[in-house]
């Protein structure tokens, strides 16, 4: 089960193990002790009759209505491998389990380790953005786990030397996984300065400064990567027009609680609802497409701005000023919300925060819509040429591919990565000397 290729880290070796009445008692190498319980080991037994190997799930000889609740051993051992080998007594006798050390210590809930979640690091204007080579997140893995890791750490990332093509473009989010189906006819978009029709419908063409924002809050999941390539930059004036600004906001949520308990909480508590509308805009697949497709949607989402998960951690801000449609809250409510409100997007215009950067044909903005807000700074020229490429990609697809990358450096089988969280994997894929 675990590899003998190179030698494990003492935390995920046994050293001595112990039994009563109700578990096993584990002595670690660097001299952690854990517990597990019977119940909990006859449970999560992966053996063929409990473990369907091919789809990797609970097989039919796992009938929870017969599983005794107090089952007994008949014997427990360490094997020569160094795995937790365990004969079952009583109703159970004759079923045989045996356990992975390393995937029973990131399963030890009583390691601090285990509790302590990966924590991003929060910046402010004076970031330094990391920069990865297109050609190398393409084709070395190592790299490809380096960039998503900066994107769990920081939220944004830019790759460069991309050749400037929709077919590569697309390539580098499908490294990834495969895009978000949006309500277009197309899944890659074309931000182009030049385009008249879509001026006149989207902030993002139009003249003067793009407020920074998250992208899509009107819908139930918003979006989870966003891309953005830029294939032509042409300022004749220049000067610092349509450079792209980048914030975090879970700073901004941190200096909001510090500042000001009471606007966090209204900003993690009360609603403030999004929707857009778009009826029969038309778009081209390509550019030889001379009979431009039709859509059409109506989305509604009430939101909070600053959303919590279950510890209390911010896990996701919704910001989108110009999606943005009456308050639905309590009379007594919205003067203190809407104050709260502002506070937030003065901050995102505060220098302080505000990342401000050129990017040029070849580089690609990537950043974590659930965090990181962006933007671009003022156009007034009509005749600057901006294009960009664009492509979304689902929170859960960039956290397959991380899994995925992280589980193949642990070196172990899938009989054992399936089902661990993502700090489990981040610990087993440094679980060698």
């Amino acid at each position: 089960m675990t590899t003998l290729l190179r030698q494990l880290k003492p935390a995920f070796c046994i050293k001595s193990m112990a039994t009563s009445d109700n578990g096993v008692e584990i002595t670690w190498k660097d001299g952690h002790q854990s517990f597990y319980h019977n119940l909990w080991l006859l449970d999560s037994c992966r053996c063929p009759k409990c473990f369907q190997r091919d789809t990797l799930s609970l097989n039919s000889g796992h009938d929870l209505l017969k599983i005794p609740l107090n089952p007994t051993t008949e014997k427990v051992t360490i094997d020569p491998e160094g795995n937790l080998d365990i004969v079952w007594g009583g109703q159970e006798t004759g079923h045989h389990s045996v356990f992975d050390p390393s995937w029973l210590r990131v399963h030890c809930y009583n390691d601090p380790a285990l509790k302590q979640k990966s924590k991003p690091q929060l910046w402010d204007a004076s970031v330094s953005i990391s920069y990865f080579d297109y050609h190398e997140v393409m084709n070395d893995d190592d790299v490809l786990l380096s960039y998503l890791n900066q994107l769990v750490e920081l939220g944004v990332a830019i790759i460069e030397n991309a050749p400037n093509d929709e077919q590569s473009f697309r390539a580098l989010v499908e490294r990834v996984g495969p895009l978000r189906q949006r309500y277009h006819p197309t899944n890659v978009f074309t931000m182009d300065r030049q385009n008249t029709v879509a001026q006149a419908i989207q902030h993002s063409y139009q003249l003067g400064r793009l407020r920074n924002h998250t992208d899509v809050t009107a819908f139930d999941i918003p979006t989870g990567i966003q891309y953005l390539q830029c294939t032509l930059y042409d300022n004749p004036d220049n000067d610092r027009q349509a450079y792209s600004t980048v914030v975090d906001g879970f700073k901004l949520a941190e200096v909001i609680k510090t500042e000001n308990p009471y606007f966090f909480e209204l900003l993690t508590t009360e609603y403030i609802p999004a929707g857009r509308r778009r009826l029969s805009v038309e778009e081209k697949l390509s550019e030889n497409d001379f009979s431009p497709r039709k859509y059409e949607w109506e989305a509604y989402r009430r939101n909070h701005l600053i959303n919590l998960d279950e510890n209390g951690e911010v896990y996701q801000i919704r910001y989108n000023h110009n999606t943005r449609i009456p308050l639905e809250v309590s009379y007594d409510k919205i003067q203190d919300l809407l104050t709260a409100y502002r506070r937030f997007s003065q901050l995102l215009q505060d220098p302080d925060y505000n990342a401000e950067f050129l990017l040029t044909p070849g580089q690609v903005l990537v950043v974590d819509n659930w965090r990181v807000l962006h933007g671009r700074t003022g156009i007034w020229s009509p005749f600057l040429k901006r294009t960009l490429l664009g492509a979304y990609l689902e929170e859960e697809t960039f956290r397959c591919r991380r899994r995925i990358l992280l589980g193949e450096k642990t070196g172990m089988s899938n009989l054992w990565l399936m089902g661990c969280s993502d700090r489990a994997l981040e610990i087993l894929a440094d679980r060698y000397v």
